[in-house]
């Protein structure tokens, strides 16, 4: 995922340098033995990492090839990636947990956090994330400790395939903590094949001594008797967001159609706003180049402002406030919803119909037209 030719003009240089001052092995001084330099693009910021790694310096050490590194350079990207761990984390969240496609979180890396990432580099990001999701294991002493504090636990199960090619990430997580208790990848699907997985969860409940108080999953024809064979007296429902998802599918076709206009007016309001731009610059490039000329016969205060005259003055206010409205109606309809509930479609019309209103109500007050122009 490299990507050559980027301008780091404005990177932010960190120096990380190994916090170890001697050898685990032989108690010998530890000296900076390599050099070496990155760049990291986080969410808010381009990164130039210096890494200073510390090797033993007694020969005779039997772990003298071995380098130190500092732990942060870990906690800030994974090896041979350039994106941070930030960039995968979110990309990932957005993926799994929002239902995003990879096109719009490309669009939201590049428009809300100026990330420069190209759309097959989410896709990449995405499989990283899933991967890092392998590697979770819900027995931690931090979170034993949590879920024993809390009494019980209530569990979700969902699997989540990144194409038809790859394996079904299995997700365990607990719903009161929201934390994550177990997740695994798995080429078998059949009921047998998901009970050690979940006889996980189930085993981590009893050590603890603390009940599962429910569970909810998805209608998955292989997950389903699964749940019943190890769960069979636990409470369990269907999960809404699916059952959401069904109760939506009637109206997808109206909400994208409703959000195509959108965009053709947020579009119109940008161009508007773009051409009153232009035309507050030449008022301004006229005051101060070719004030009006004095009556003849008649001089000029000397302390009288120079300035354009007659209606283009007082037209001026009136264009700052189409300008300020256009604006607003070009902000709001980058607004981004929630999947089913709030779609961003219908979000972002009920924000521009509050533009409306707003530039209606100013047109009534001047006494011009009562629809605004472009609204």
């Amino acid at each position: 995922m490299r990507h050559h030719g980027r301008d780091h003009t404005q990177a932010e240089t960190h120096v990380l340098v190994a916090p170890q001052d001697s050898c685990a092995s032989c108690g010998g001084v530890l000296w900076i033995g390599q050099w070496r330099d990155r760049y990291v693009q986080t969410l808010d910021k381009d990164l130039y990492l210096i890494m200073k790694d510390k090797r033993c310096s007694s020969s005779s050490c039997a772990h003298a090839h071995l380098r130190y590194r500092s732990p942060q350079e870990g906690r800030l990207v994974l090896k041979d990636h350039e994106f941070g761990l930030d960039v995968v984390i979110l990309a990932g969240e957005k993926h799994l947990r929002e239902n995003l496609s990879i096109p719009r979180i490309y669009k939201l890396l590049r428009d809300q956090y100026r990330v420069p990432i190209c759309e097959r580099s989410v896709g990449n990001l995405i499989d990283d994330y899933v991967a890092l999701c392998e590697c979770v294991a819900g027995d931690t002493d931090r979170l034993r400790t949590r879920l024993a504090e809390q009494g019980g636990i209530v569990l979700s199960i969902d699997g989540v395939q990144y194409d038809d090619r790859s394996p079904v990430l299995y997700v365990q997580r607990d719903v009161l903590s929201r934390e994550v208790l177990y997740a695994e990848r798995r080429l078998a699907r059949a009921a047998d094949d998901l009970v050690p997985m979940l006889e996980r969860s189930r085993d981590l409940a009893r050590d603890l001594g603390i009940p599962i108080l429910g569970i909810v999953s998805d209608k998955e024809r292989s997950l389903v008797p699964a749940i019943a064979k190890v769960f069979p007296d636990t409470p369990r429902q269907f999960c809404h967001t699916h059952y959401l998802k069904n109760v939506a599918e009637p109206v997808e076709e109206e909400a994208r159609t409703l959000e195509e206009a959108v965009r053709e007016v947020v579009t119109s309001l940008r161009d508007l706003e773009r051409r009153l731009e232009r035309q507050g610059s030449a008022h301004e490039v006229t005051a101060q180049v070719s004030p009006a000329p004095a009556p003849v016969g008649k001089t000029t205060a000397p302390d009288a402002p120079a300035g354009p005259s007659g209606n283009a003055a007082a037209a001026m206010p009136e264009a700052e406030v189409a300008a300020a409205l256009a604006r607003a109606g070009t902000t709001v309809g980058k607004v981004s919803g929630r999947p089913i509930l709030e779609p961003a479609g219908l979000k972002r019309f009920r924000r521009l119909e509050e533009v409306r209103c707003a530039a209606t109500k100013a047109a009534r007050k001047k006494g011009g037209p009562r629809k605004a122009a472009g609204l």
